[in-house]
C-alpha cells in the first residue's frame, strides 16, 4: 500500500555530530526569504519545522530535519 505524502513535511536523516561539524545552512535564518523579525517566509511556507532552533531539537530527539526545498542563500 502506497503511503500518503501529500501535504506532509519530509524529514531527513542528519547526525548530530556532522551537522555541528559541517555548519550546513539549513535553516530558514539563513535564507534571504525568511524576515527574521515576524519569522514569516515570503514564500509563504510554514516556517515552524525550519526554524533553527527546532531543526537542532529534531536532530537530537530524532536524528531526522526538514530541510526547505527552497532554500535561497545569497
Amino acid at each position: 500500500m502506497k503511503k500518503e505524502t501529500h501535504n506532509e513535511i519530509i524529514k531527513d536523516h542528519v547526525e548530530w555530530k556532522q551537522y555541528t561539524r559541517m555548519n550546513y545552512a539549513t535553516s530558514c535564518e539563513d535564507c534571504t526569504h525568511f524576515d527574521l523579525h515576524t519569522e514569516v517566509c515570503t514564500f509563504g511556507y510554514p516556517t515552524t519545522p525550519h526554524l533553527k532552533r527546532n531543526q537542532q531539537e529534531n536532530i537530537k530527539t530524532s536524528s531526522h530535519m526538514a530541510f526547505c526545498r527552497t532554500m535561497e542563500i545569497d
